[in-house]
């Protein structure tokens, strides 16, 4: 009698099926999950606080998806297919224009224009001087300028700046634009719950009257349900103020750290009557927060771990139908701020008084 035929012998367990079973129910969960949520996204946008904080990272719910596919596709799973195409489908609709190539149009006249959150509690700001210098932008826009960084600019940047409206505070409500044409206040800004008052400017340019908007917009540092329900909604009022001061006749550019996700509620709002540069003219996601941690920095740590760098796009430059961006492009990080800047250059559509000097 050979071993195997012992009735004494104890019966083989198989597991060699439940394995797949298993591994196609919790693929199943995880892609019928992925598809809930776009759905309840596209119902709902940022009603839901639970919603909305999925969706500031919702991009990277989707990177598992060719693991899933090859597993699907090595197993002949026609239901794990079928949804695989459809949440696919759902991430080519939301990330898919962000990584097609893009037109470089010769577009002339073109101003170049930079926006940098700058980091307001941090004092070692040589670095962002000739980061500012090399990139040269025609018009800077800087949120959370202190004091320090306030100083080395007039002493270091005011030939290559000659206007300069700096509006400098100790921590993170400062403000400052810097330009290599003429500026000045056109009025303030009500207070909606900004991060320091927007600066609201005119700039003098190629005969042109063009109104610039600095902003920084309401942060959502928690994760409590209430807090972030909240911040939504101040978001979203001080996109609706922006969006109201657009006119036919006057080109605006609005630039800043509005701590908006692409597919946040006050962005929706932002393009109602706005052009993305980055969404026009640069390619890849554009993340620019979060980069350096340490004292004063925004960027989260979990269980005393900092999280990744740069896992958000929340700063951009806007722009009204008077111009078009023809390049966009991340600037080099210099290492201080806990985030990156954004450089455009917009082409000029639009007609001005050429009776002006």
């Amino acid at each position: 009698m050979t071993h195997s035929s012992s009735p004494f012998s104890p019966p083989l367990r198989d597991g060699s099926k439940r394995t797949p079973r298993l591994l196609n129910s919790l693929f199943a969960l995880y892609l019928i999950g992925l598809l809930g949520w776009f759905l309840l996204y596209q119902l709902s946008g940022d009603r839901f606080a639970f919603v909305s904080l999925f969706s500031m990272l919702a991009f990277y719910g989707f990177v598992p998806l060719p693991l899933v596919a090859i597993w699907a596709l090595w197993r002949r799973q026609a239901f794990l297919l079928l949804l695989l195409m459809l949440d696919f489908g759902a991430f080519f609709a939301l990330w898919g224009q962000a990584f097609l190539p893009k037109a470089n149009p010769a577009i002339q006249p073109q101003l170049t224009v930079l926006t940098y959150n700058v980091l307001g509690w941090n004092e070692d700001v040589a670095a962002q001087v000739e980061t500012i210098r090399a990139l040269a932008a025609d018009v800077v826009f800087l949120q959370e300028l202190n004091p320090t960084l306030a100083a080395l600019v007039e002493e270091h940047l005011s030939e290559q700046y000659p206007y300069r409206i700096l509006d400098a505070q100790v921590g993170v409500e400062g403000m400052g634009t810097l330009s290599k044409f003429p500026l000045e206040r056109v009025a303030s800004v009500p207070a909606l719950g900004w991060v320091g008052e927007p600066q609201w400017l005119k700039l003098e340019w190629q005969n042109c009257e063009i109104e610039l908007m600095n902003v920084h917009m309401a942060p959502t540092n928690f994760l409590d349900a209430a807090h972030i329900q909240h911040t939504n909604a101040l978001r979203q009022a001080q996109a609706r103020w922006i969006v109201a001061q657009i006119k036919p006749e006057k080109p605006l550019i609005v630039a800043g750290d509005t701590n908006s996700v692409p597919l946040s509620d006050s962005y929706r709002i932002l393009r109602q009557g706005l052009q993305d540069a980055w969404q026009v003219s640069g390619w890849g996601l554009g993340h620019t927060f979060p980069g350096r941690g340490g004292a004063g920095s925004s960027r989260p740590q979990i269980f005393g771990v900092y999280v990744p760098k740069w896992l958000l796009r929340i700063d951009y430059i806007f722009y009204t139908t008077h111009f078009q961006a023809t390049q966009s492009r991340l600037t080099p990080f210099d290492g201080i701020s806990d985030h990156r800047g954004v450089w455009a250059s917009l082409g000029w559509l639009g007609e001005c008084d050429s009776s002006k000097p």
